[in-house]
């Protein structure tokens, strides 16, 4: 069954000889499992399939991960999916993983920074008072701020978990990168 669903979605086109599914093939595969590409579920299902490049699936991490889940059809691929979701959710750690390897695969190629546009599903799927805060921050100044690095992407993160959904606490003479000095100084003026 493993192999059926795969052939599915597989990229006929290569000619390098890997058989995996590939950015194409990947969007069918989000579409038929009723997930919209903008959203986060299409990243935490590359995450589940061990992908290490956006979209594209090889082969044995499809087989091996499907194995692992114990997923035969597209409904319960689904269904495994939601429960990550979930998970992702209430398990702080696996969110943090989860969330770390989401940087790798929304930058394009060796790019060092990520499109504002492209974050969006992580953070606004988060659950988490100051990621919602940190979208409207981005929202007002979407004219000078256009990407986010690693050490912005991988403090956000720490940032809302020192702070909590606050930045009352917040101050200049921490070691913070100096766009959380502007998010600041803008979440304090909306009050």
């Amino acid at each position: 069954m493993t192999e059926q669903l795969f052939s599915q979605y597989q990229d006929f086109e290569r000619t390098d000889g890997k058989s995996l599914i590939g950015p194409e093939g990947f969007e069918r595969l989000s579409t038929d499992l009723g997930y919209d590409m903008s959203q986060v579920e299409p990243l935490v299902l590359m995450w589940k399939l061990g992908c290490t490049e956006m979209g594209t699936v090889p082969y044995e991490n499809w087989s091996q991960s499907l194995t692992s889940m114990r997923v035969g059809s597209l409904d319960q691929l689904r269904k495994e999916i939601d429960s990550e979701i979930d998970r992702l959710k209430s398990d702080k750690k696996e969110y943090q993983q989860f969330y770390r390897k989401m940087f790798d695969y929304l930058k394009t190629g060796k790019q060092k920074v990520i499109s504002v546009d492209d974050i969006l599903p992580v953070i606004k799927g988060a659950d988490n008072a100051l990621f919602d805060k940190f979208v409207a921050f981005l929202d007002a100044n979407s004219e000078r701020i256009k990407t986010i690095n690693r050490d912005q992407w991988q403090s956000l993160l720490e940032l809302s978990r020192t702070m909590g959904d606050s930045l009352a606490d917040y101050s200049k003479e921490d070691a913070w990168p100096a766009l959380f000095d502007d998010f600041a100084e803008w979440e304090h003026s909306q009050k």
